[in-house]
């Protein structure tokens, strides 16, 4: 998990080329993790070298937006960073889990506190702790960043897993990009927020050093605990297809299921081969 997770993360979508499903090439729409993180970051490259088949258009405005896409049949795939709803399935979607990830909490590198509980943090982001030092940190105004979780896995998991469906607190600073996020927690050491722990990789060295990922119910988010569920908030890489994939497509998932497949998912995520 220490090699980029591709810089250009902070894009709505990036598209190789136009072409509608079913035209030549495969089509792709979806999660910004599975879309920029594994496939533009040498996954797709290395496939159409490997069968000279092309990808026509790939897209990443997120994982809602992306099975919205694929359920309309505009797309031959769609990423999900999360498991699909049971509506999703009644739609025939089936997805092929390439890997795992992480919600990690981030907060300034020079913030003390090491780990939070789920309930601590569901209390921080409802409003009911405003102050680190009623968690362990110094006597400072929490400040917490969210993101709208419309469209976004990541945010929505951690909404679901943590939150409980509980609103947030009043005032928060809503930042929609992830780097644009993890910036701003670089930039305020009272600062607090949730994004996918693939992130990291991605983040410029100026903003790395200056944050981090807390332990969650004491529990680090490291490779084994995300692989064991050990960590608590944690969710799955899927490829989508409506129905059994075929033709093209299969070849794709089989690809990215394969060792060499696998290799570009290691380089931010939890493959789940090794």
């Amino acid at each position: 998990m220490k090699t980029k997770f591709f810089a250009l993360v902070t894009i709505a979508a990036f598209v190789l080329s136009q072409a509608a499903a079913g035209g030549p090439g495969i089509t792709f729409s979806g999660s910004v993790p599975i879309g920029v993180g594994i496939l533009q970051a040498g996954a797709v490259k290395a496939f159409e070298a490997k069968y000279n088949i092309k990808f026509a258009s790939l897209e990443t405005p997120g994982t809602g937006i992306g099975l919205k896409a694929l359920m309309d049949g505009k797309v031959d795939i769609a990423g999900s960073a999360r498991p699909l709803k049971a509506e999703e399935k009644k739609e025939k979607l089936l997805g092929a889990t390439i890997g795992y990830e992480a919600v990690a909490i981030y907060v300034h590198k020079s913030n003390p506190v090491k780990n939070l509980t789920k309930d601590q943090l569901k209390r921080i982001f409802t409003g009911k702790i405003a102050n680190w030092k009623e968690v362990g940190g110094k006597n400072a105004s929490i400040a917490p960043i969210i993101s709208s979780a419309e469209n976004r896995a990541i945010v929505a998991m951690f909404e679901e897993q943590v939150m409980s469906g509980a609103p947030y607190g009043p005032g928060y600073k809503n930042i929609t990009q992830p780097n644009d996020k993890m910036a701003a927690i670089a930039g305020d050491e009272n600062s607090i927020c949730a994004e996918s722990l693939g992130l990291m990789s991605s983040l410029s060295p100026a903003v790395r050093g200056n944050v981090k990922a807390l332990s969650v119910n004491g529990v680090e988010p490291v490779e084994k605990n995300i692989r064991s569920g050990a960590y608590p908030v944690t969710t799955t890489l899927l490829l989508v297809t409506k129905g059994l994939p075929k033709g093209d497509v299969k070849k794709f998932i089989d690809f990215m299921l394969s060792k060499e497949g696998q290799a570009f998912v290691a380089q931010s995520f939890i493959p789940v081969k090794r």
